[in-house]
């Protein structure tokens, strides 16, 4: 199954059916799928998933649709005889988008992987929700956040410990948030609740130096709020290496951990679970050529 995903870009889109910004292919599988759920359609009244995988030309046209879980799959049947599985299921749907596609003459190329470029003073942060019981929740996810030379100025090198508000650093400490889809959103508009406050007392020390480089720690536990009513939270510690050339105060390249514990709430029980929350720093704001 995966090997038939290659040669296409995956994404996703989720929100409200009654959004204005509702992607007409998006807005074609709702309509057809909802005929088929009120007897108006093909599969007269046949039960549905909430979850539907959708294949676009490179026009942007729909080319083909299918619920995402098949209804009887993997259930047995009369004389040992097996239906197909979830993956085999799949896999079938996607080959008749391959065939609707024409791509028989199409080269294929091993795709490439390219980290999305963050600007010459931006910052690159992965970020994985360690969940046990979905395994995609596991996949890092990349952020490229663009920063400008005074986002930089809360890092200067400081001669001895010097203690930050980790609000000053919000415009990349905001992008620690679970990469799962529809972990909290707004019940109206269907948007994620973005980060809105981050608490913490940070320590930024001299940690040595070596040759022509500098060192410095950013050490300390942030709490971040999003912008839901209920004022949820989550938080973790940071620990970050800084360096700095001998001649400059500005940092030259940024690399540090986040691990923290994000509270999923369970519908079913009606109760939160700690999950762990893990995320890597990598920036490199200002290399110098000769140090």
């Amino acid at each position: 199954m995966v090997r038939l995903l290659r040669p296409f870009i995956a994404a996703s889109w989720y929100g409200h059916r009654n959004a204005p910004d509702l992607p007409n292919a998006v807005r074609t599988v709702w309509r057809e799928k909802l005929g088929r759920q009120n007897g108006n359609g093909p599969g007269l009244r046949e039960k549905q998933s909430n979850v539907d995988l959708a294949i676009l030309d490179a026009k942007g046209n729909l080319v083909h649709w299918f619920d995402g879980f098949h209804r009887m799959g993997g259930k047995s049947l009369p004389n040992g005889q097996r239906q197909e599985s979830l993956g085999d299921y799949t896999a079938r749907e996607l080959q008749k988008a391959t065939t609707k596609l024409h791509l028989a003459d199409t080269p294929r190329e091993e795709p490439q992987l390219k980290l999305p470029d963050p600007g010459q003073l931006g910052m690159r942060v992965f970020i994985t929700l360690l969940e046990e019981r979905m395994r995609a929740y596991r996949a890092p996810v990349v952020e490229a956040v663009h920063l400008t030379r005074n986002d930089w100025n809360p890092l200067a090198y400081p001669d001895r410990e010097t203690i930050i508000e980790a609000s000053l650093l919000k415009k990349w400490l905001s992008q620690l948030y679970p990469p799962g889809v529809m972990e909290r959103t707004d019940p109206q508009t269907k948007q994620v609740y973005r980060i809105s406050k981050i608490r913490g007392s940070l320590s930024l020390k001299p940690a040595g130096s070596f040759n022509n480089i500098r060192y410095a720690l950013l050490t300390g536990r942030i709490i971040l709020t999003d912008e839901g009513p209920d004022h949820f939270s989550h938080e973790g510690d940071i620990e970050i290496v800084l360096t700095y050339s001998k001649t400059r105060s500005t940092p030259q390249s940024l690399r540090g951990i986040f691990d923290g514990t994000y509270l999923r709430f369970n519908p079913m029980n009606r109760a939160f679970r700690e999950v762990p929350l893990q995320a890597v720093f990598e920036a490199l704001p200002m290399v110098d050529k000769n140090p």
